[in-house]
């Protein structure tokens, strides 16, 4: 059997522009992590998006099953055609979606979806049991009778598809590295996001960046010499990743990830360095509570702690306790979606 999963793999990065690059990889390069997983776990034949609506995609007869990430973002009044598309293009194959979500910072399982939102997962749910990203989508979900679905969670914390992994915390080390990361620059930054930036300036720490846009003046309130402090460290410390493999190799120089940016965290994570998660979206809320990751809301950070304070705040013991059950389900969920063959059994 093959598997077909709908993602633009075939790009030469280098071939185009900054902003460019970013769109092909959904404006966030944190989706490099969970197609990692993806590739590593069911070794799909990776088919462009852009073939989907064109007539240069045929349907091939060694594939059995596709899957789709289109679904990650719902929101109200959004609508998905290219899945409709997706779903008449291969005929009454099944098309599973992984990590289904729901985006609602208020958490309201009263959430209105659109009529035409809620006819395709119930179509998609026909063929298929449908990945779903926590306990809250979920229960949106079934609020609009879909109820053929596993709580899966993102598959890039399945990467190795090792019942026994753990996160092992080594003792503090005041010449323990850190890497750090954070939300798009978007908007008036609130004072403790502009305090944990300003910690991360103050040691000078790695920062890994996801998407395009640049700190700017209004970020910081008008501060004009916090901009620039921040400007000078970005300039220094800053990196970009558009191959998977740079990533890794970045982020294993260091011991300890903090930041706001879930795939940001789980690249460190999955290769065994402790990491602090601060919470900035019902997305990240979802998935740190069904992993039990470690977190802190933004609004609690203070720059005056030392980051051996942050680092104890790093607590894998409910993590560790947690993931081999969340395996076994992931797990059941490839059985059900007759993925398991793909996967290795």
């Amino acid at each position: 059997m093959a598997v077909g999963l709908f993602w633009n793999d075939r790009v030469s990065f280098e071939k185009h522009e900054w902003e460019k690059r970013f769109f092909f990889l959904g404006n966030n390069t944190g989706n490099l992590v969970f197609i990692r997983a993806l590739k590593d776990i069911v070794h799909p034949v990776m088919i462009p998006l852009w073939d989907v609506t064109s007539d240069t995609f045929r349907d091939r007869a060694d594939i059995t099953h596709y899957i789709t990430t289109e679904l990650i973002w719902l929101t109200p009044n959004q609508t998905y055609p290219h899945v409709w598309t997706m779903l008449k293009r291969i005929g009454d194959k099944p098309l599973v979606p992984i990590s289904v979500g729901v985006q609602s910072m208020a958490r309201n399982v009263d959430i209105t979806l659109h009529p035409d939102t809620v006819k395709l997962l119930r179509t998609m749910a026909e063929r298929a049991v449908l990945g779903v990203r926590g306990e809250y989508t979920a229960a949106v979900l079934e609020k609009n009778g879909i109820v053929n679905f596993r709580i899966i969670g993102c598959p890039s914390l399945y990467q190795g598809m090792n019942e026994k992994f753990r996160v092992e915390k080594k003792p503090f080390d005041p010449a323990m590295r850190a890497c750090c990361n954070f939300r798009t620059f978007y908007g008036t930054l609130s004072d403790p996001e502009r305090q944990f930036l300003t910690f991360c300036a103050n040691r000078d720490l790695g920062f890994v960046e996801q998407n395009a846009f640049p700190l700017t003046l209004e970020n910081c309130c008008g501060d004009e010499y916090q901009f620039r402090y921040l400007q000078d460290w970005l300039k220094r410390q800053m990196h970009v990743f558009f191959h998977i493999e740079d990533w890794l190799a970045w982020v294993r120089q260091y011991d300890f990830s903090l930041g706001s940016r879930f795939h940001g965290n789980v690249i460190a994570i999955t290769s065994g360095i402790p990491a602090l998660t601060m919470v900035v979206d019902s997305r990240m809320d979802e998935m740190t509570r069904l992993f039990r990751l470690p977190t802190l809301p933004m609004e609690d950070f203070r720059l005056e702690k030392p980051l051996e304070y942050y680092y104890d705040l790093a607590d894998y013991t409910d993590f560790n306790k947690a993931y081999p059950e969340r395996m076994r389900v992931f797990r059941d969920f490839l059985q059900r979606n007759g993925l398991a063959e793909a996967a290795g059994g």
